[in-house]
């Protein structure tokens, strides 16, 4: 697929809650849910960060403030200049008949995009597990509630839905119902815990890794996973269930800038 780059002013800016807000850009970018883009702020660098929502005319992303590059981003207005390129990598491959989606924190931006084109290509049954730290840290409650014909919510402090983890929340659900596909997106030790209740049921599933990024392309290295040499960027994000078996930094190990693998 072509990528080009693009400048771009910010067109809108929604602040989602105190960490995360979603910048919406009006261009064209021809996206699947699942793959990303990198942003580049003059000065800063680049880093890339998944898609929300693409529709004929804009997209949008929603981004979480974690360090000075985002820092910088939190700065900047409606009307200045970003550059973009994308998008890379590889979609979810969307599945028809039942369906389940299992979301964790602000990792939830790609499964809100999926839910969209899940529902447009006319899925018998799509169920949503929407979980979080705490209410206020929720994504897209009143978005998942109209897409899907069934969503729940999990928080940690019990301040809305059920008291503990979306996977907790998969378990139930599973008690009473099965599924053709499960899609999983969150934080890496919360999914890790989701493919092991989706294994026990025997049931199919793709997961949303993040690795480090700086290139985007398959060429700087840093996002190689072991022992296969799987290039996420390139390869994933998403990625099988059989193709995820044979990684075994999946849920314990990750790179850093100089690329030494650490523990998660």
């Amino acid at each position: 697929m072509k990528c080009d780059r693009q400048t771009l002013p910010i067109a809108a800016i929604r602040e989602e809650n105190s960490s995360l807000r979603t910048f919406t850009f009006h261009s064209k970018l021809k996206a699947e849910p699942g793959q990303f883009i990198m942003l580049t702020i003059f000065s800063q660098g680049e880093k890339p960060f998944s898609i929300l929502d693409v529709d004929e005319k804009s997209f949008s992303m929603t981004i979480k403030n974690m360090g000075p590059f985002t820092d910088r981003l939190f700065q900047m207005k409606v009307g200045e200049l970003v550059s973009v390129r994308g998008p890379y990598g590889q979609s979810f491959n969307r599945q028809s008949g039942s369906i389940l989606m299992v979301g964790g924190g602000f990792a939830t931006p790609p499964l809100r995009f999926l839910a969209k084109k899940l529902r447009e290509d006319g899925v018998t049954r799509l169920v949503n597990i929407n979980g979080a730290r705490s209410a206020e840290d929720l994504l897209y409650v009143d978005d998942f509630e109209i897409l899907c014909h069934q969503s729940h919510i999990a928080t940690d402090d019990g301040s809305l839905g059920h008291k503990g983890t979306s996977v907790d929340v998969m378990e139930k659900v599973l008690q009473d119902e099965s599924f053709d596909q499960i899609y999983i997106s969150g934080p890496e030790k919360m999914m890790k815990a989701a493919v092991a209740v989706a294994k026990k049921h025997q049931l199919p599933y793709e997961v949303n890794l993040e690795r480090y990024m700086k290139c985007g392309v398959g060429v700087c290295g840093s996002c190689v996973m072991d022992p296969t040499g799987f290039i996420l960027c390139m390869e994933g994000p998403i990625v099988d269930n059989r193709t995820l078996d044979s990684l075994e930094d999946f849920g314990t190990a990750h790179r850093g800038k100089t690329g030494r693998k650490t523990a998660l």
